[in-house]
């Protein structure tokens, strides 16, 4: 800077809701309770884990059971599974889907494969069935 020459304001950057939401997510509390309660004894995140939960979830669940015999989307089928089970890990009933979807793409990050391709398959085999 030039001697004399005035500093100009310092320009804050503006962040969205969604993306402070986003932010919050990646290092929040429900984030770290879901993969605590989906870790295996080696200490690993475990897929296996989290897909057989999620699979004996929809099965288990009488909400969506009715889903399925009504032929709802697969999409909508997944994200009722994966919010109420990550309602209940978490603690934290107020978490938006939003919110959970930013959990379910982190945690699909983290592995290539596709991490829910177990409980992708098992919704739709029961669409196919019902």
């Amino acid at each position: 800077m030039k001697s004399g020459a005035k500093a100009g304001p310092i320009a804050e950057e503006v962040v969205s809701p969604e993306e402070a939401a986003e932010e919050v997510i990646v290092d929040s509390a429900e984030y770290q309770k879901i993969v605590d309660k989906y870790t295996d004894k080696n200490g690993k995140l475990s897929y296996a884990l989290l897909n057989k939960d999620l699979i004996r979830f929809i099965h288990s669940s009488s909400i969506a059971r009715k889903m399925i015999k009504a032929g709802e989307d697969a999409e909508s089928i997944r994200l009722y599974a994966f919010a109420a089970k990550f309602r209940t890990v978490t603690g934290n009933k107020a978490l938006t889907e939003a919110q959970v979807l930013k959990i379910t793409e982190l945690l699909d990050e983290v592995s290539p494969k596709g991490v829910f391709r177990e409980l992708n398959d098992e919704i739709r085999k029961n669409l196919k069935q019902k």
